[in-house]
């Protein structure tokens, strides 16, 4: 399944309903580095402001589930980073 989502989205790349199905699938396997790796791509795209707040709200909830503190503050810094350079 892996390997089919990365070749949809090499065609797609900017399919954020795409993207969260990906990271649902990834979530279910537990592998926290290849999940925050994931949410590390799609945040760093250049993909309207209005989408991406849906990617940044589940890696914010995925931190509160799954990190700690710390992980939980560097997602709000990240969010804070988007949004600053789309002002």
């Amino acid at each position: 399944a892996r390997h089919m989502f990365e070749s949809v989205l090499k065609s797609y790349p900017k399919r954020t309903d795409l993207w969260t199905v990906y990271l649902d699938q990834e979530i279910k396997l537990r592998d926290q580095v290849r999940v925050r790796n994931l949410f590390e791509r799609i945040i760093h795209m250049q993909i309207p402001a209005k989408r991406m707040k849906v990617i940044f709200k589940k890696y914010m909830d995925y931190e509160v589930e799954h990190g700690d503190n710390n992980t939980i503050e560097e997602v709000k810094k990240k969010a804070l980073d988007f949004v600053t350079s789309k002002m």
